[in-house]
C-alpha cells in the first residue's frame, strides 16, 4: 500500500540531506512498456530516468540481442511462431528468426509489433532520447565469444560510447557474472562504470576486493542488513540497488544513501527522489495488501468453479481498498506484478468510500467485494515482489511492496 505518511517522511528526509540519485529504469520503463524493447528505452526517457537497464545475449549467429530471460516464451510470441522449437531458448534462434517475433503483444495489444533490438539498434535509441545506457550482460553461457561481441557494439556504434568525455554518465556496464564482467570491462580498456549485481552485500574484505575493478555494486534493496550501504562506501563502491517498485523503499533508500535505483516505474522514483508525491493526484484505491495461500478476506480462497488451476494456485489475490470519501468504479483497470503479468478487474466494479475489493488471479465466485479473473492468470505475483494498480487508461494510482525495507 502506498502509505502517505511513511513515504512523505522518508521523502522528507532524503530532501534534508539531498545528493544527486540516479534513477534507471529497469529493463526500460517495464511498468509501463514491454521489456528490453525500443518502446520500453523510449518511456523511461519520458519518466525522466536517467538510464535504462537493458539485458543482452546473444542470438544463435552471434549477435547481441535484447533479452532478460534464458527462453524468448514469455516475452515474444515464440510459442505460436515456432511451436516445434520448446522450450524455446533464446541462443537457439538466429537474428532473422527473432525479428519474426512480435515482442510486444504479451504485454499490452497498443504495442503490438514491437521487436526484440539489437544491442546496436538499442544503442541508437539511447542516443536518439537521450538516455544512458545501463547494461547487463546475461549470456554468457553459451558462447565463449559473449564479451568481445558484446564489447564491439558500442565501440563501432556512432555516438562516442567508449570515448566521448561524459561517456561515464551515458554508459554502465553491470552483471551477476563477474568474471565476464572483469573481461568486458578489460576489453574496453574500463571505459566506463562497472558494476556488480549480487542477491547480497559480501563481507568488507570481498568488498574491498571488488572495489579494486568495480564502480558499484548492486544487491537486491530486499536483502540489505542494518549497515551494509554504509560499508559498500566505506569499501570504496557505490551502492545501488534492484528493484525498489514501491515509492516507501524508494524513499527510505534514498535516506539511507543509495545512489542508483533500478526500478520498473522511473517517474515514481523520479518523483520521490525530487521530493514530489509519488503519483500525481490525490489517492483514491490502494492496494492494502497481497495474499495468497489459505488467508481470509472476502471470498478469499473458495475457489469454486476452479478446474484447471490448482487450489494453491486460485487462493492468490490482492486486496484493493478505497481510501477516498467516494465511490470509485475499478472496472477495467489492472494490475501488474514485477514480471509483467496482467491481471484485470472485470466491468461493473465500484467499490464503496471505505470498501475494499478482493482480486483473484483465477476462477471461482464472483461478488462485489470479490472478483475472480477467468481465464486465470496463474503466474501473477508469484514471486510477491510488487504490485502496481493500473486505471484503464494506464496511468499508476499505486505500487506496493510487501516487506519492508531495513
Amino acid at each position: 500500500m502506498l502509505d502517505q505518511s511513511a513515504a512523505a517522511q522518508a521523502t522528507q528526509s532524503a530532501r534534508e540531506g539531498r545528493r544527486d540519485v540516479i534513477v534507471v529504469g529497469h529493463r526500460g520503463a517495464s511498468g509501463v512498456a514491454p521489456e528490453n524493447t525500443v518502446a520500453a528505452i523510449r518511456e523511461a526517457a519520458r519518466q525522466g530516468a536517467d538510464y535504462a537497464e537493458v539485458d543482452v545475449v546473444l542470438s544463435k549467429d552471434g549477435v547481441p540481442v535484447l533479452v532478460h530471460d534464458n527462453t524468448l516464451a514469455r516475452t515474444t510470441n515464440a510459442r505460436e511462431v515456432f511451436p516445434d522449437r520448446a522450450p524455446w531458448t533464446v541462443g537457439d534462434f538466429t537474428l532473422a528468426e527473432l525479428r519474426t517475433l512480435d515482442a510486444g503483444s504479451w504485454f499490452d495489444e497498443s504495442f503490438a509489433g514491437e521487436r526484440v533490438p539489437t544491442f546496436r539498434e538499442a544503442l541508437e535509441a539511447f542516443d536518439q532520447y537521450g538516455i544512458g545506457v545501463w547494461l547487463e550482460l546475461k549470456g554468457a553461457g553459451r558462447h565463449p565469444d559473449f564479451a568481445p561481441a558484446v564489447a564491439e557494439v558500442p565501440r563501432t556504434t556512432p555516438g562516442g560510447w567508449l570515448t566521448a568525455p561524459d561517456r561515464e554518465r551515458r554508459f554502465v556496464a553491470t552483471s551477476f557474472d563477474w568474471e565476464t564482467l572483469a573481461t568486458f570491462a578489460d576489453l574496453i580498456d574500463h571505459a566506463v562504470p562497472i558494476g556488480g549485481i549480487a542477491e547480497a552485500v559480501p563481507d568488507d574484505a570481498k568488498l574491498r576486493e571488488l572495489s579494486g575493478w568495480m564502480d558499484f555494486f548492486i544487491p537486491h534493496y530486499r536483502r540489505l542488513a542494518q549497515g551494509d550501504i554504509v560499508r559498500i562506501r566505506a569499501a570504496g563502491l557505490r551502492p545501488a540497488f534492484w528493484t525498489p517498485n514501491d515509492p516507501v523503499a524508494v524513499a527510505s533508500l534514498v535516506a539511507q544513501g543509495a545512489d542508483a535505483l533500478i526500478q520498473n516505474y522511473p517517474a515514481l522514483a523520479r518523483a520521490v527522489v525530487d521530493g514530489l508525491p509519488p503519483v500525481p493526484g490525490p489517492a483514491s484505491v490502494v492496494v492494502e495488501r497481497l495474499a495468497g495461500g489459505s488467508g481470509g478476506g472476502s471470498g478469499a480462497d473458495s475457489a469454486a468453479g476452479a478446474t484447471s488451476v490448482a487450489a494453491a494456485e486460485t487462493s492468490r489475490y490482492v486486496v484493493l481498498r478505497n481510501i477516498s470519501d467516494a465511490a470509485v468504479d475499478v472496472g477495467g483497470w489492472y494490475l501488474r506484478d514485477d514480471p509483467g503479468y496482467r491481471l484485470p478487474i472485470g466491468a461493473g466494479y465500484t467499490i464503496p468510500a471505505g470498501g475494499a475489493l478482493s482480486v483473484h488471479v483465477g476462477p471461482g465466485t464472483n461478488a462485489p467485494d470479490c472478483y475472480h479473473s477467468d481465464p486465470p492468470v496463474v503466474d501473477f505475483s508469484r514471486g510477491r515482489n510488487s504490485v502496481a494498480l493500473h486505471r484503464a487508461d494506464g496511468v499508476v494510482v499505486d505500487v506496493a511492496g510487501d516487506e519492508p525495507t531495513a
